[in-house]
């Protein structure tokens, strides 16, 4: 979404060139025609400060928030030896750990001591470092942070958010265990679950979690916004299933996941924040450094009502912060619910927001971004062209992951009960596993209950007339996780390999069975099916009909943009000769 002509001051903000120096450092550059670099006093902290006018997205409401009184935070991060969580005589402190208030990103002394300077609505939190690990609690969500909110919440909250703190400790001490040590991992990526009710929670439990808790490889998993359908009371059921993963899991929040009663932004996360810490965060496994993103604006800055895709001032100036202390090859994953790129139905996310986010990157190319949210399942690739992405030889891959509840658990019911539930592009509900090696990745879809090497569905006719128009023989191959740059090909009774098209277009067999529901004058009483949408992963070709009457046979072979080789293959009929 573009900012319009009428209101350009929503969305870039100049600082003037006489500005006072400590303006600078409150609020680091996020665009700068020229910058110098400056630590600030006593935090071995990066910021940017301009010399040049300087442009910088946000929006002067959400700045408010900054303007309260600071006051500072002192602590230790250290090695928990006897994994209390208290910083125990005979224990020793973790220098060069990143520490963060939400803003600026401070590296812990030799001692491993920080400091960093708090308002009175501030989440302090450690960035867990390559090698080590944060605590758990008991059901498996990381203790990683300590909120500052001596008022706490809002009290007429729907939901309860966080209770009053009290004044700050003396000392915020965070406890590191040691962790994985390799650089080779894998990891889940959840989009999703989205439970109206406990029946969607246990839907969730039999059709999801089941099945990827046999999984052995992923160390840890992120589910992707949208943990719960509204009722923010389904957190603690939600976490109940999510403890039998047993691996650290990581949330992002999501549009459904918000207090629909909050007046302002900062508002809006405070029962996601009481159960699982602060909304934008981050931490580093092997050579991966994760970026978890709040980029639900709510309400929407343009028309105040809804929500719309974007970043605040504040979760730019900490991505800039801590990325000056990323070196450049490594791996930088960010997660976030809603799509980076506009959705089919309209404009869904800022792009000045976009813009200054991907000029961030700059110093760093080894990126990808995850996302939920559509309920279908995208890969989207930006270059210098869309988005102003600055690498012009090695584009953005931005991954929009298949949700794990597919079309919000409807459908018809399947031998268990279960909604079939699967996404309006054809894509069957799952879950994602990305492998990692270094600053390289690649990934894999999980259909749930399904083969675990299950990755297309081929739509081919029963039977047709003998040498009939190719219209009637239409084959159409839906790879679930497939790019535009995969190649599909497809050959009949151990022929010639012909390459089929790739074709954005809806999945024949979801579209049948979606309007198939239409035509019956008594339907099931489920909930159904959402209509079909375009999906950008499918692949048609023409099947012969010019064959000897009979049984034949279609293979198909997928070589994905990795050079993985898949295939799968079905039958087809042509009927006798007239």
């Amino acid at each position: 979404m573009k900012a319009p002509a009428d209101r350009p001051g929503l969305f870039f903000t100049p600082f003037p060139v006489e500005a006072d120096r400590h303006q600078f450092d409150t609020y680091p550059a996020l665009h700068s025609l020229g910058t110098d670099t400056k630590v600030m006093p006593n935090h071995d902290c990066y910021c940017s400060m301009n010399i040049y006018p300087i442009l910088t997205i946000l929006l002067l409401p959400l700045m408010a928030a900054t303007l309260l009184a600071q006051d500072e935070a002192t602590g230790v991060v250290f090695h928990d030896t006897n994994q209390n969580g208290i910083f125990d005589t005979g224990e020793t402190g973790i220098a060069d750990v990143l520490v963060t208030n939400g803003r600026e990103v401070v590296k812990t002394r030799k001692d491993g001591s920080y400091q960093l300077p708090v308002t009175d609505d501030t989440i302090l939190f450690v960035i867990q470092p390559k090698g080590w690990k944060v605590p758990l609690n008991e059901f498996n969500l990381p203790r990683f942070h300590y909120i500052h909110k001596p008022k706490g919440s809002r009290p007429d909250l729907k939901y309860p958010g966080v209770a009053p703190t009290g004044p700050l400790p003396d000392s915020v001490n965070f406890p590191l265990t040691p962790g994985i040590q390799g650089n080779t991992f894998s990891f889940f990526a959840f989009g999703d679950p989205q439970p109206y009710s406990q029946r969607d929670v246990d839907y969730f439990r039999q059709d999801i979690v089941e099945q990827a808790r046999t999984e052995l490889e992923p160390v840890a998993g992120v589910t992707l916004g949208d943990i719960v359908g509204d009722d923010l009371n389904l957190f603690d059921a939600i976490n109940e299933v999510i403890v039998q993963m047993n691996r650290p899991w990581w949330h992002v929040y999501g549009n459904h996941d918000m207090n629909m009663d909050a007046r302002t932004q900062e508002e809006a996360d405070e029962t996601f924040e009481r159960v699982y810490g602060p909304a934008t965060y981050a931490f580093q496994i092997g050579d991966v450094v994760f970026i978890g993103l709040d980029n639900v604006l709510f309400p929407n800055p343009i028309s105040d009502k809804f929500y719309l895709g974007g970043f605040t001032e504040k979760q730019l100036a900490f991505i800039e912060n801590l990325l000056a202390h990323i070196p450049e090859d490594k791996l930088i994953v960010t997660m976030m619910h809603i799509p980076l790129y506009d959705e089919g139905w309209g404009d869904s996310f800022w792009d000045p927001h976009r813009e200054a986010f991907f000029q961030l990157f700059k110093n760093h190319k080894h990126t990808l971004s995850l996302s939920a949210h559509t309920h279908t399942q995208n890969h989207h690739f930006f270059d210098h062209e869309e988005g102003h992405w600055p690498h012009i030889n090695a584009p953005h891959h931005h991954y929009n992951v298949g949700t794990t509840s597919g079309s919000w658990w409807r459908g018809p019911l399947d031998e268990r009960g279960i909604p079939t539930t699967p996404m309006r592009d054809g894509t069957p509900n799952g879950y994602a596993i990305l492998h990692f090696k270094g600053n390289q990745y690649t990934y894999d879809y999980r259909v749930a209950h399904g083969p675990r090497d299950e990755v297309m569905s081929i739509y081919a006719p029963t039977a047709v007339p003998y040498n009939t128009e190719w219209s009637y023989a239409l084959l159409s191959i839906n790879f679930y996780n497939g790019s535009a740059d995969a190649k599909v090909e497809f050959r009949v009774n151990g022929g010639n390999w012909w390459q089929a098209r790739h074709k954005e277009t809806v999945d024949p067999q979801y579209a049948y069975n979606r309007f198939a529901r239409d035509q019956l004058s008594n339907p099931p009483p489920q909930k159904s099916l959402p209509y079909p949408e375009l999906s950008s992963h499918i692949w048609t070709g023409r099947l012969p009909t010019d064959l000897e009457p009979g049984i034949q046979l279609i293979e198909v072979r997928v070589t994905d943009r990795f050079g993985r080789v898949f295939e799968d293959a079905t039958t087809y009929r042509i009927l006798p000769k007239p």
